[in-house]
């Protein structure tokens, strides 16, 4: 029935709206302008230990399209912990971090049918892990390198001026996120990787990585071998000294089974190029700051189902009168699908598109120190790149506690 949302759902709201509502009504730290666990970190600071926590929970709802009449719930825990060993051992430069990581909820785009994803919380099975875990190594003010499990995409292919918005290809281009048995070292599972970089001057800067081709952390299931299919090496440039102009390139290092619509098929490397542009638009110190980006990537087009992607838009700092905090961002985003995809949509007897677009909209406000909504809407013609698909529009609110 259009309409019925699912009695887990309304039951996970309403533990949820308990929850929240236990946290701004009896904590005294939050009435005092503070986080929970402001005690704990003054406590061990001395000892060079800092600590993070973060709760999200995200309503998506579907008002068009396959999923019309659909609510979703989906939630992300994360944990962060830094430990300067140079306060608390004396190694000069040498910092120890660790991300720890929970999901559950819904999978909304199983139903939505997009092929870009509509929210950057999903993954495919839910679990606590340990994300990250990785030990810098700082060599002066311009170099350092980092080893252990790592996010790609904290280092490469990201652009601070569309973090606000909630869909995946804002985080990282597509042509490289459908890449690899199991993805690349992105959310929801890193692998192992050594990490470079060094700033040649103030406003420039090189990174360097080496990750194991095969994303998998402790608790996922199957080997836990990250290099056992080869490794993933990706390098970035950057200038900064206004906004940013960055280029990239990355290759896998072990051949895979390509698709050769005109011939036989081939084994060849995976790879792809990409840049980034980011500039801020309108500078103000106490009113709206405009940022815009521009994001671009092109790959093989024979190993996966995408050739490249493009994404642009610009987030607005203090968007709201009054609100000091409020963001507002909009984003436009488009997926080149590859012939191995068209001739599949074919044979499903479907007519492909040349690829799928979208456009996204969010305002975000924080409501307190630890508080912050968020709401965004999402259009996607003919979602899946296929003329069938009917138009999906979606809708989500996203709450977040910070303790």
């Amino acid at each position: 029935m259009r309409g019925e949302v699912p009695v887990r759902l309304t039951t996970t709201q309403m533990t949820m709206a308990g929850f929240i509502a236990g946290i701004l009504t009896s904590s005294a730290a939050l009435a005092d302008g503070g986080k929970p666990l402001d005690g704990l970190r003054g406590a061990i600071e001395p000892s060079g230990l800092s600590i993070e926590a973060e709760y999200t929970g995200e309503w998506v709802s579907a008002h068009q399209g396959a999923a019309d009449g659909k609510s979703f719930f989906l939630d992300n825990v994360n944990v962060l912990v830094n430990w300067d060993l140079e306060k608390a051992f004396g190694l000069k430069g040498t910092t120890l971090y660790m991300n720890v990581l929970g999901n559950s909820g819904d999978r909304p785009n199983d139903r939505i049918g997009t092929l870009e994803g509509v929210s950057n919380l999903e993954v495919a099975d839910g679990r606590f892990k340990v994300y990250e875990f990785a030990v810098e190594q700082a060599f002066g003010d311009n170099t350092s390198v980092s080893f252990g499990y790592i996010d790609l995409n904290a280092h490469f292919y990201a652009t601070d001026a569309s973090g606000l918005l909630v869909g995946p290809p804002y985080g990282i281009g597509t042509e490289l996120a459908a890449t690899g048995s199991n993805g690349p070292s992105i959310f929801p599972s890193t692998s192992l990787a050594l990490v470079g970089k060094f700033k040649p001057t103030e406003n420039s800067y090189l990174r360097v990585g080496v990750f194991g081709a095969r994303a998998h952390n402790w608790g996922d299931p199957g080997s836990s071998n990250n290099f056992n299919e080869g490794s993933l090496v990706i390098a970035e440039a950057g200038l900064t000294s206004r906004g940013l102009l960055a280029l990239g390139g990355w290759r896998y290092t072990d051949k895979v089974a390509a698709y050769r619509p005109t011939g036989p098929a081939a084994s060849i490397q995976p790879w792809g190029i990409y840049g980034l542009v980011e500039q801020p638009l309108i500078e103000s110190e106490t009113g709206p700051s405009v940022t815009g980006f521009v994001r671009a990537g092109v790959s093989d087009g024979d190993t996966s189902d995408f050739t490249g992607s493009f994404s642009a838009g610009f987030l607005v700092d203090r968007a709201l009168p009054g609100r000091p905090n409020s963001q507002f961002s909009l984003g436009v985003r488009h997926a080149y699908v590859s012939d191995q995809f068209k001739d599949t949509a074919r044979s499903n007897g479907d007519t492909p598109k040349s690829g799928e677009s979208g456009v996204e909209v969010t305002v975000a406000d924080q409501l307190t120190s630890s508080i912050s909504l968020q709401g965004s809407l999402h259009y996607a013609p003919n979602p899946g790149a296929v003329k069938s698909a009917e138009d999906a529009l979606i809708s989500s609110v996203r709450l977040t506690v910070a303790f």
